[in-house]
């Protein structure tokens, strides 16, 4: 026979026991600390979910009540805060664990809080994550745990995280709000590699609330002071809340903000152009003058004469007394007088600090403060007596001492190039095409590189207003042409970079410095480098259907005129050019190649662009737009040189009528 097994000495007995008869041990190990913040949510989980690991506890001795706990000083401190709501009895059963032995007592004080491995959040959420596949919902799982719906909710969008930054988290790599942050990145992939980074010890901070920031236009963007939430929302224009709440509210349509705010400013241009200026408008400050005015000097209030001094400052306080009447207003009303009164004090201001010269244009940019703000620019201003000087010397600093003329000596025509129906994208990629190929053919003729080469320094250091990057095909500046981290089309700018490469090869291996290794070279050998620097230097591509550059075209049309320039020789229209016309547009090449297929009218998008592509190699054909032909000539416009559009991309301008100048 075996003899029956001993009851190991200090095993408890579970029992429940009334609320009343709890109390802390003195010797329970956090019996003097204070309750805690989550005390609160603890009694919302004993409330729906009862006490589940039962309380350690000991008999009471004299005057002490008749169970003293031992462990679970945090639970008894959540009841005790139900019975204060009066949401449990006196009575309350409590499942509690009873040591009577000294051993189980000292075991119950000392080891169920040493031993005890806490429970890590990362394993909670994936816990959370379980539910949520199980098909139990977000009310069921706060309503079994005692939690807050909002918090099940920010818990199930932790447990979406990719696993590695699960890992992560567990293994410490990255905070519990760095794990937020990558919840709210919706690309698996991207959390993935983010969590890889913080996996091998390189993620800060900074970079993932960039990535996170990123495009991302909430309450806080400077034009929604000025238009508004019921404005905005009136439209439908719709808002986000930050599931964890520690962002701003997210805008998620950010062209009607845009849209909204250039309604607001529409009748402060209209008013800024009855006074004569010409108006751009900026996404933000710090934009460099238009072309044809310039920055406000330094004011020197001690330099300037006793008149002028006063000027000044009187306006300074109009200013000043504009900005004190704005303080406070709601900038989302309709009344705008108040923000008209201050850009009209602040212009001014502005020409009080010029002392005879006149104020010609502004940019307003969005404002947080005040809705919008301004920065003047003044007209060019010549002496006339210093202008009568240099033309009968001409010493004028150009030919004929004709710097500092209001327009430029270079002329150039309107180019008519049919945008109706394209998006910027697909004219950005038409014109860089097109100015690949020209780089190409241009580089195969040296003659008319230095042609184009000498007519650029010309422009920089003999005329006047022609030598802008925007308004020029060769960017003197020696920067080679690049669209962002498009690689180069290899028959085209692609071969000419090659023999770029070769030749640094050779620079490299003659050991000689970058003068004399080109002095060395043959005469032949001079001019075909020529050609390639030049050739890479140029840039006609145009990044949106309403930055047209005219001027910039016009030289590309005499070049590849000169060249004899013809982009089919070197190149076909291929799959990654197709791939951003729609289907329309593709059925439109094929008419213009003469290649008309039924049948291509049934093919799906990815189809229709390979059978677009081989057609047009069979026939070594090019689209027409991609040539730089000229359309026009300088007899078919008017006699005023074109507009500039060099600050086309970034500010929209407007300019004053011809009554409202001479107003």
């Amino acid at each position: 026979m075996t003899p029956a097994a001993e009851t190991p000495a200090g095993v408890p007995n579970t029992q429940f026991v009334p609320l009343c008869d709890l109390e802390i041990a003195p010797e329970n190990l956090r019996a003097k600390e204070p309750a805690d913040d989550e005390i609160d949510r603890l009694a919302e989980t004993i409330f729906k979910a009862d006490v589940v690991v039962p309380l350690c506890v000991r008999p009471g001795a004299r005057k002490e009540r008749p169970f003293m706990v031992l462990d679970g000083r945090r639970r008894l401190l959540a009841l005790r805060k139900l019975l204060a709501a009066g949401r449990i009895e006196q009575d309350w059963p409590v499942k509690c664990e009873v040591f009577s032995t000294r051993e189980g007592q000292a075991a119950a004080t000392i080891l169920t809080a040493a031993e005890r491995t806490p429970v890590h959040i990362a394993d909670v959420i994936v816990a959370i994550g379980k539910l949520r596949k199980s098909k139990m919902d977000t009310a069921a799982i706060a309503g079994a745990l005692g939690y807050d719906e909002l918090e099940i909710k920010r818990l199930s969008a932790l447990a979406g995280l990719h696993a590695k930054a699960l890992k992560a988290l567990r293994l410490g790599k990255i905070t519990l709000k760095q794990a937020r942050q990558l919840a709210r990145i919706t690309d698996a992939d991207e959390q993935a590699d983010i969590a890889q980074t913080a996996l091998d010890g390189y993620l800060q901070d900074y970079q993932l609330a960039a990535r996170v920031e990123r495009g991302r236009t909430d309450v806080n963007d400077p034009r929604f002071a000025l238009v508004g939430p019921q404005r905005y929302a009136a439209i439908g224009g719709r808002v986000e809340s930050d599931l964890f709440g520690e962002l701003p509210d997210v805008l998620l349509d950010p062209d009607t903000l845009t849209e909204l705010w250039r309604q607001r400013t529409e009748a402060l241009v209209t008013a800024l152009q009855a006074e004569g200026l010409f108006v751009f408008i900026g996404q933000s400050r710090g934009y460099r003058a238009p072309d044809g005015f310039f920055n406000l000097p330094y004011v020197h209030v001690a330099g300037m004469s006793e008149t002028a001094r006063g000027a000044y400052k009187e306006a300074q306080q109009v200013v000043r007394e504009a900005h004190e009447a704005l303080a406070g207003a709601d900038l989302a009303a309709d009344e705008m007088e108040g923000l008209l009164a201050l850009l009209q004090a602040e212009r001014q201001l502005a020409a009080a600090s010029l002392e005879g010269g006149t104020i010609g244009a502004v940019i307003l940019s969005p404002d947080a403060e005040v809705g919008v703000v301004a920065s003047f620019f003044s007209n060019p201003v010549i002496a006339q007596d210093e202008a009568d000087e240099e033309a009968e010397t001409g010493d004028g600093g150009g030919l004929d001492g004709r710097y500092g003329r209001g327009r430029p000596d270079v002329e150039f025509p309107k180019a008519a190039v049919d945008v109706e129906g394209a998006s910027h994208v697909f004219h950005e990629t038409r014109t860089d095409v097109a100015t690949r190929g020209l780089i190409r053919d241009l580089a195969d003729n040296p003659s008319v590189a230095l042609t184009a080469l000498l007519a650029q320094l010309f422009k920089h250091l003999a005329l006047h207003g022609g030598a802008s990057a925007e308004a020029s095909a060769v960017t003197v500046s020696a920067s080679g042409y690049r669209r962002g981290q498009t690689p180069a089309i290899p028959a085209l700018d692609g071969e000419v970079r090659a023999r770029l490469e070769a030749r640094r090869e050779a620079y490299k291996t003659s050991g000689l410095r970058p003068i004399a290794w080109i002095e060395g070279l043959a005469h032949g050998e001079k001019m075909a480098l020529l050609a390639e620097l030049v050739a890479i230097s140029l840039d006609v591509r145009e990044a949106r259907t309403s930055s047209i550059r005219h001027a910039a075209r016009a030289e590309a049309a005499e070049i590849a005129e000169l060249c004899g320039s013809d982009i089919a020789s070197h190149w076909t229209p291929d799959a990654s050019y197709l791939a951003v016309h729609s289907k329309k547009q593709l059925m439109a090449l094929l008419e213009e190649m003469d290649a008309s297929d039924d049948r291509a009218r049934t093919l799906r998008k990815d189809e229709l662009v390979c059978f677009v592509a081989q057609a047009a190699a069979e026939q070594q054909w090019a689209p027409s737009a991609l040539s730089w032909e000229s359309h026009a000539s300088l007899e078919d416009y008017a006699e005023e040189p074109a507009a500039d559009e060099e600050l086309s991309e970034v500010l929209e301008v407007t300019q004053p009528s011809e009554g409202q100048l001479a107003a």
